[in-house]
């Protein structure tokens, strides 16, 4: 993550204005651990190079806890290295990692290490881009993804 500022400086002065704008994501999300549960969150990535996505999203939601469900937050900040970057395959890997702030009531605010793997495409409707995503930190996560399009690359 230390290094995603750099990478955002880093990009050359031809990249086109378009391509560097925000991704806005709509995500949903299923813990299929002990304390399982699900959320649905929003978040915004840029791009910080050719290769590298750096992102923040938010998720809101309930967990199972003893006999009942608690809400639970989370606030995480990812960066991604896309395999194929330019949409040359119908579907592009990436993984990455980041850090994650949760919060749920009756326990102390608890930050995490996250590990990403994914999978985007193939490409949607004209103004989506679908995903696959496994996050482990703090648990495991499976969600589904649903990301803007750029108008120039991915």
């Amino acid at each position: 993550m230390g290094l995603a500022p750099a990478g955002l400086l880093a990009q050359t002065a031809g990249s086109t204005r378009s391509a560097a704008l925000p991704q806005l994501e709509r995500r949903i999300e299923v813990a299929p651990t002990p304390a399982a549960g699900i959320a649905a969150g929003l978040g915004i990535n840029v791009r910080a190079g050719y290769y590298a996505r750096v992102g923040v999203h938010a998720a809101a939601g309930i967990v199972r806890r003893g006999d009942g469900v608690v809400g639970v937050q989370r606030v995480e900040a990812v960066s991604r290295f896309l395999f194929d970057p330019f949409g040359e395959f119908p579907r592009g890997l990436y993984g990455g990692g980041g850090f994650a702030v949760r919060c749920a009531p009756g326990d102390p605010v608890r930050g995490d290490l996250v590990v990403v793997v994914g999978v985007e495409g193939p490409l949607g409707t004209r103004r989506t881009i679908p995903a696959v995503e496994l996050a482990l930190g703090g648990g495991a996560r499976l969600a589904v993804v649903f990301r803007t399009r750029r108008p120039v690359g991915r």
